[in-house]
């Protein structure tokens, strides 16, 4: 089930549940950033209300991360610390 969970600064949680709806991924790339958009397709509530999660970082962190994540052999979720 797709979903997002940020903490914000003021370390409040914020959650966007997807639940059993459609979504729509799109990711751009510049030279220095990747986006990455996930929204519901179809939400029928209107636009500031409906859900998406949006996450920017820096293009070399993302490739470092997904480097790594290649090199796991079939193990789920973030590499211990």
């Amino acid at each position: 089930m797709p979903h997002a969970i940020i903490r914000g600064p003021n370390g409040r949680r914020h959650e966007v549940d997807f639940e059993d709806a459609e979504i729509h991924i799109e990711v751009y790339s510049s030279d220095e950033t990747v986006e990455i958009v996930v929204e519901a397709a179809n939400d029928l509530a209107t636009s500031d209300r409906r859900r998406f999660a949006l996450l920017n970082i820096p293009k070399r962190l993302f490739s470092s991360a997904l480097g790594a994540a290649a090199q796991r052999k079939g193990t789920p979720g973030p590499r211990p610390a």
